[in-house]
């Protein structure tokens, strides 16, 4: 296997969820982690990039609302 090669495996629920969510965009399991891992991994790169900007800060705990906001839509939409 190449070495940028990365293989994981998932069992129990969350298999069954990779598997529900890849069926149903006609994906493989494979394909739609991949692609799930991506978009999550840009949303950071977009967020460290927005935080380095200057600008006003904002309470912690508004943070927080939005974080809790962005994890429960990601939830949604994996689903």
């Amino acid at each position: 296997m190449p070495p940028s090669t990365l293989t994981i495996s998932l069992t129990g629920p969350l298999a069954d969820e990779v598997r529900a969510a890849a069926q149903a965009t006609d994906m493989t399991p494979e394909a739609w982690a991949q692609q799930a891992l991506a978009a999550w991994l840009q949303s950071w790169e977009e967020d460290y990039r927005r935080l380095a900007e200057p600008g006003a800060n904002i309470p912690l705990d508004e943070a927080f609302d939005r974080l809790d906001a962005k994890v429960a839509a990601a939830r949604a939409k994996a689903k």
